[in-house]
Order: structure tokens, then C-alpha cells, then sequence
């Protein structure tokens, strides 16, 4: 009896408040899309990797669809979020441009390049993700088009339509995601740099503008 109770208490102890399990859930949900993609994602592999019950995590994604949607936006919001919150200290919307393209076709990335090409298979027969997926590429888009505006009217920028660029510059840099995502053979730096001399192109802006003085040393491609 002592130790029922004993474990009892343990239990009421180790208990947690419903909204720091529900981001625990999600985080490591993430984690485990981001490795083992999203078609391996279940409950109870959730579960396993937590060390609690399937059903604890039923309760909070009652559905293995649910959680793939939840666990797919929370990551790439989350790298979204960081990549635009580290330009937001640059001084100006070319260095701010310049630096995201920078961070955008990064191998580093090439993780969340994955969970992107994962979501891209995975939403013709998943149309919850398929709504998802839709919605943070507008995002994204809407993003990075409130930045070429600021250059625009910041005299830095040309482009009649913000938005559409945006859309265009950031078709070339889904291109780099799923060549980088599927391990193909290719010429990264060369591809890399075609999303810098369509940015440049896209916006009006000179060879070179968008590269940094180190990158200046090589030769654009025209």
C-alpha cells in the first residue's frame, strides 16, 4: 500500500501544466519530423520518446494527422521566425535581403529543406497539411514581400508588384530545397548562386549587389 501511494505522489509530482505538455509534445514531434520525416510520425512514437502513454498524447492530437499538421507548422514557423528575426537588426532592406538569402540557402537548412519536401509529397493525400502547407508558404511570401516594399520605398529596391517578386524570388529557393533535400549531385554553389542573380534581377539591382564583399571577388553569373 505504501508504495502505491508512494508512487502516487511521484505521479501528482511529475505532473505537468496542460500547456507545457502540449509544447513539449509539439517540440519534440518536430524534432522527430525534422529526422525521421513526417510519414514516421505517430502517436506513439510521440509517446515512446517522451516516455508516457499513447493515449496522454491522444489527448492533446486525438488524431496521427492532426499531430503531423501541428508538429510541420510549429517547425517551420519556429525557423521562420528565427531567420527573420536575425536580419531584423540589419540597417537597411538590402542588408536585410542580403542576409536572408544568405541564411535561406544555407546547407544548414538542408533539415527543414527535408520537412518542406516531406509536406510537398505528403499533402495530396493529407488535406489538412495540404492547407497548411498552402497557408505558410503564403506567409513566407507575404514576408519577404513586406521586406522588398520597405525597399522599394526606401529607394533600394524596384518592383512594381512586392509581392509577386517575392513569390518568384522564393520559387528559386524551393528549387534549392528539393535538390538539397533529396542528396542530388549537384553544383550547390552554382545553384545557390542563381537565387542571389534572380533576386538581383528581380529587384533592379546591380550584379553583385545582393552577395557579400567576399562573394564580390567571384565572378557573377550574368
Amino acid at each position: 500500500m505504501l508504495s502505491v501511494m508512494t508512487q502516487s505522489v511521484v505521479r501528482r509530482r511529475t505532473r505537468k501544466p496542460p500547456e507545457e505538455r502540449r509544447a513539449e509534445m509539439l517540440t519534440t514531434a518536430s524534432a522527430l519530423a525534422s529526422e525521421e520525416g513526417l510519414e514516421s510520425l505517430t502517436l506513439r512514437r510521440v509517446a515512446d520518446e517522451l516516455g508516457v502513454y499513447p493515449g496522454l498524447v491522444s489527448h492533446y492530437f486525438q488524431t496521427v494527422d492532426e499531430l503531423v499538421v501541428a508538429a510541420f507548422r510549429h517547425a517551420v514557423t519556429t525557423e521562420s521566425d528565427q531567420l527573420y528575426a536575425n536580419v531584423a537588426g540589419e540597417p537597411a532592406p538590402l542588408d536585410r535581403l542580403r542576409r536572408l538569402l544568405e541564411l535561406l540557402v544555407s546547407r544548414e537548412r538542408d533539415g527543414v529543406s527535408l520537412l518542406w519536401l516531406d509536406a510537398w509529397s505528403a499533402f495530396r493525400h493529407r488535406p489538412a497539411l495540404a492547407g497548411e502547407v498552402t497557408r505558410l508558404m503564403a506567409v513566407d511570401q507575404q514576408r519577404l514581400g513586406d521586406l522588398i516594399r520597405d525597399g522599394v520605398a526606401a529607394g533600394q529596391f524596384t518592383a512594381a508588384d512586392p509581392l509577386a517578386a517575392a513569390s518568384r524570388i522564393y520559387s528559386v529557393i524551393d528549387g534549392l530545397t528539393v535538390l538539397a533535400a533529396v542528396g542530388a549531385e549537384f553544383d550547390h554553389a552554382a545553384v545557390r548562386e542563381l537565387v542571389f542573380t534572380n533576386a538581383e534581377r528581380e529587384l533592379a539591382l546591380p550584379p553583385g549587389a545582393l552577395r557579400s564583399p567576399v562573394e564580390n571577388d567571384v565572378t557573377v553569373i550574368e
